[in-house]
């Protein structure tokens, strides 16, 4: 399959690809207490007002993340005219993260609801350069920087259906989610495909998934990101610092306040394995021969031409960048250590070009990239 899913790949980062989404869990928190409860739920800043959608992590007393998902405002309950969230939660753990916040809805007192509707809607997501051009075929929305801004959301009509568009993506390109109502999902996904097609589209997999998030260093819960780590010791600082300079409550605040002041005692780095050995995760990380962490997460990068390891690095006392930096690293894989070289950043698109909708700056992607061994 190594050629199937690096074609997918190279789809996605030069013309357009369609992934089916629609196992994901989606949910509505309404009721007078909803805004609170998102406030003491996320451990970021999620009352930016309707027609925004935040990436955020839901935490535990101990900072640790239960949860990564999407919070979008959207339109107040019309009977009540109470707030209302839209949650999307990755499919793998969404009766997981449902539990985790009745759980705290309960033991807070909130009054609001959640209501799963995870199987009343689908969800597509379109992404790569052309996908702006697909979509301005489609309907009549201004799909522009200026009035489509990454982040956000809008209700649109795609082939006579009402369908919330999302700017976000999870691969690292200009993109939209298309959530849609079941009933008519097979309509719009062959309008989509249509439109597509004079520019390319594929249908693209999870494992396609896998390889363009990891190149780009966008997490996975239960593998970047757990329930035992946190967004400080996940390279994840970007999600928390906003809301800990304010003094709004949230579950997980003390114990990131108190990691804070005493430094953090491992560190999820960016490993590039040039041999192409294939890693499936647990791996030992080496610094100087030392075994000083493990690997969590893997995927060959296609755009980058060599295998893409995410892992933990520890230290007894405090992981600091200098020591991060002074370090020669391997990966070991069935007794046999391979060199590794390590940095912070995710090795494609450091600059975070490609998902404003900026490809004039040339990257270099050659299509006999995405094949280099």
């Amino acid at each position: 399959h190594f050629d199937i899913i690096g074609d997918e790949s190279d789809a996605c980062r030069t013309r357009a690809a369609l992934f089916n989404m629609s196992y994901f869990g989606k949910f509505i928190l309404s009721g007078p207490d909803a805004q609170a409860a998102v406030n003491y739920l996320c451990c970021s800043i999620a009352n930016k007002g309707q027609g925004t959608t935040v990436y955020t992590n839901m935490l535990n007393k101990n900072g640790g993340s239960e949860s990564d998902l999407t919070v979008s405002h959207i339109e107040p309950c019309p009977e009540t005219g109470h707030d209302r969230f839209y949650i999307a939660a990755g499919g793998g753990a969404s009766y997981r993260d449902m539990c985790h916040i009745l759980n705290v809805i309960d033991d807070k007192k909130f009054h609001c609801n959640l209501i799963d509707q995870s199987n009343d809607y689908g969800m597509l997501s379109l992404q790569g350069p052309k996908s702006r051009t697909i979509l301005e075929s489609l309907c009549d929305t201004d799909l522009s920087n200026e009035a489509f801004p990454f982040s956000t959301h809008q209700l649109a009509t795609i082939a006579g259906h009402e369908v919330r568009l999302m700017r976000l993506t999870f691969v690292g390109e200009l993109g939209w989610e298309l959530h849609v109502p079941s009933h008519a999902l097979v309509e719009v996904y062959r309008a989509v495909m249509e439109a597509g097609a004079p520019h390319g589209i594929v249908d693209a997999g999870y494992r396609a998934i896998d390889a363009l998030s990891s190149e780009k260093g966008y997490k996975h819960w239960h593998e970047d990101v757990r329930v035992d780590t946190t967004p400080l010791e996940a390279g994840m600082a970007w999600l928390v610092n906003a809301k800990l300079k304010t003094d709004v409550d949230f579950l997980g605040r003390d114990a990131l306040l108190a990691q804070k002041k005493t430094g953090v005692k491992r560190r999820l780095v960016c490993l590039k394995v040039k041999s192409p050995v294939p890693l499936v995760t647990l791996e030992a990380i080496s610094r100087d021969g030392d075994v000083c962490g493990w690997v969590c997460r893997t995927s060959y990068g296609y755009s980058v031409g060599c295998n893409v390891a995410w892992g933990y690095l520890e230290h007894p006392e405090k992981v600091t960048l200098d020591w991060i930096k002074k370090g020669t690293y391997q990966v070991e894989c069935m007794g046999v250590t391979y060199d590794a070289e390590v940095s912070l950043s995710a090795p494609f698109d450091p600059k975070n070009q490609r998902v404003k909708g900026i490809y004039e700056e040339a990257d270099g992607l050659e299509k006999a990239a995405f094949r280099e061994s």
